[in-house]
């Protein structure tokens, strides 16, 4: 039975989702390269500042409620997980705008970046509707409507870069130009053509409008098929349910969410020690190596994530051993991505340099050196979901402290003690191989006895 759920429903939901998040993937990956000659690497840097300041609310914002909403057996205290996730969403993202508008001039000369001043504002509501995304898209997959999560992966990807393309045009001034569009593009892909530098205006509107109408749109696709398929449950929706279930699944508020807070440190760690020791150009580099080696991966990694974490709460909750679908998972996931590691080690710069253009090769050769980390940091992710269903939150954010001390350790010594930040990239890479080669065997050896636990 178990070998046909592997080979039939599993494999099924993957490849929904996998085809799905394949477009999405492919969308922003084929215009990478003609974002790259549109905008220059301080914009890219300035926008990977921005998103870390949502990216923190945005772990926050729900209070990690939405991951307990595939736990529950029944669907009426299910919907009440998800409502009080979107509730706290609305009050954080209301709470952030009053922030904003009581103290603007305090917060502009405490980030200290004066080209973000005037999208501040919208920090709110991109932390909104990309908390709520996430909370409809949980909802979406304890459906096992995977079809609808893909189809709105592709709706936020698809007017994204759309969005980002078109300002990318705007700014470089194509709509006033006399020029062909054929000739236009053959001239920013020739070798005599000067990438931007600095910062324009029309050059993080596109990052930043892009983002809110991605994620916006996307959640309106969840919404309308929430509508469609379920919006009786909307009744079963009462405020002594919510709060029930905010109490029966309290351990995600108060482990989960400081959990994703001190990630979310780490992140905006190295952020700041990237841009404040060295420069945002160089934030720019660090953020376009980020971007183009997880988006080719993230399509298969993000779809067996998402599956992986449903089907193993669902086998857990019928008392079944999911220790095959790691193995597999695990196995199958290095497979697929050590050529394209191992590629990318022997000849990151060179291939950076011929798809993004020369200014860019200097990402390449972060690439080289973040190549392992990143490799066992895909392998691992999807299986770290365990500790959520069978409830050992607390001992997965422990260990993920060591994780977060290694990264921001690592640039420390790469920033501060050499002043050169291929050296913390390769402390960091080595470092990390050792802490995920623990993480997986300790991930085993607490499922194995939950396992046991669990049919007794």
């Amino acid at each position: 039975m178990l070998k046909n759920i592997l080979k039939s429903e599993f494999s099924r939901n993957v490849m929904t989702l996998l085809t799905g998040s394949a477009i999405a993937q492919f969308i922003p990956l084929l215009l990478t390269p003609v974002l790259s000659r549109l905008f220059s690497p301080e914009e890219f840097g300035l926008f990977a500042f921005y998103y870390t300041l949502v990216s923190f609310f945005l772990v926050i914002a729900t209070g990690r409620y939405e991951l307990a909403i595939l736990l529950p057996k029944k669907d009426k205290e299910a919907i009440n997980v998800m409502g009080l996730a979107i509730l706290l969403s609305g009050i954080l993202s209301i709470f952030l705008f009053l922030a904003l508008f009581i103290f603007k001039i305090p917060i502009q000369n405490l980030l200290g970046k004066p080209d973000l001043n005037q999208w501040l504002y919208l920090i709110p509501v991109c932390v909104f509707v990309g908390s709520g995304y996430k909370v409809l898209t949980y909802w979406s997959n304890r459906k096992k409507r995977f079809k609808g999560t893909s189809i709105s992966v592709v709706t936020q990807a698809t007017l994204r870069s759309s969005t980002v393309f078109y300002f990318g045009l705007l700014k470089s001034g194509f709509f006033g130009l006399s020029v062909a569009t054929i000739t236009f593009f053959k001239e920013i892909f020739h070798k005599s053509y000067a990438v931007p530098v600095g910062v324009t205006e029309l050059g993080i509107a596109g990052f930043i409008l892009g983002y809110v109408i991605g994620f916006g749109s996307a959640f309106l696709t969840l919404i309308f098929a929430f509508i469609k398929n379920d919006r009786e449950l909307l009744f079963q929706i009462s405020r002594k349910q919510m709060k029930a279930m905010g109490i029966r699944y309290k351990k995600f508020p108060q482990i989960n969410m400081f959990h994703a807070m001190t990630d979310e440190f780490k992140n905006s760690g190295v952020t700041l020690i990237i841009s404040y020791v060295f420069s945002d150009i160089v934030l720019g580099l660090y953020s376009m190596t980020y971007r183009v080696l997880r988006a080719p991966l993230s399509v298969i990694g993000n779809s067996f994530s998402q599956v992986f974490l449903q089907k193993a709460a669902e086998m857990y909750a019928n008392k079944q051993n999911y220790l095959p679908i790691i193995h597999k998972v695990t196995k199958k996931l290095a497979t697929i991505s050590l050529p394209f590691f191992i590629l990318v080690m022997l000849f990151g710069s060179q291939i950076f340099e011929f798809i993004l253009g020369d200014k860019w090769s200097t990402a390449g050769e972060y690439a080289r050196y973040l190549s392992p980390w990143l490799f066992v940091q895909f392998v691992t992710a999807p299986i770290t979901q365990i500790a959520v269903i069978i409830e050992k939150q607390k001992e997965l954010f422990l260990i993920s402290l060591i994780n977060n001390a290694i990264i921001i350790g690592s640039l420390v010594v790469g920033g501060f003690v050499f002043n050169n930040i291929l050296i913390g990239f390769a402390v960091l890479s080595i470092l990390q191989i050792i802490y995920s080669i623990y993480l997986y065997k300790w991930i085993l050896r607490v499922s194995k006895k939950a396992i046991e636990e669990n049919q007794l």
